[in-house]
């Protein structure tokens, strides 16, 4: 099987799964914070990482993208996101716990992808990445307390 496979079949069980577990109602809740912080999110930091600091990128995606970025990991960091709000527990200790797990969750999954040779990484392998989505979980988690808040009054 080729490498680029991987992106349809992993958001493929990420869709499989957001359908199995998370009810229809909490997927409408959750979708938008989950679009613009997960996959609009994925993007923006793809490029800060790719052009700016040239610390890793999307590599192996051919034929399901186009101009350096691949079209399924913004989706599955959509599908994702959906599943990480869900789960988020209300108490702020154990958001802190959470967000940790998911980070270092996700900074294996890189690894993984490194080893498929699906992402490529410039530099250090394990804290680079669990720092950089530790800070973007921790973010997105701020940002989605805030706006529900917001939206709550």
């Amino acid at each position: 099987m080729q490498t680029f496979w991987v992106y349809p079949i992993y958001t493929s069980i990420l869709g499989i799964i957001l359908k199995a577990i998370v009810p229809r109602t909490a997927i409408k809740r959750f979708a938008i914070y989950s679009i613009i912080l997960g996959g609009i999110g994925d993007f923006i930091i793809l490029l800060i990482l790719k052009y700016i600091f040239n610390i890793g990128l999307y590599v192996n995606y051919f034929p399901f993208g186009t101009s350096g970025f691949p079209f399924f990991p913004p989706l599955a960091w959509s599908i994702w996101f959906i599943l990480y709000f869900y789960f988020l527990p209300n108490e702020r200790f154990l958001k802190i716990i959470y967000i940790v797990i998911a980070a270092a969750y996700s900074a294996f999954f890189a690894n993984v992808l490194l080893n498929l040779n699906i992402i490529k990484w410039n530099y250090e392998r394990i804290f680079l990445p669990f720092g950089i989505y530790l800070v973007w979980f921790s973010i997105v988690t701020w940002i989605k307390i805030k706006m529900e808040r917001a939206f709550s009054n």
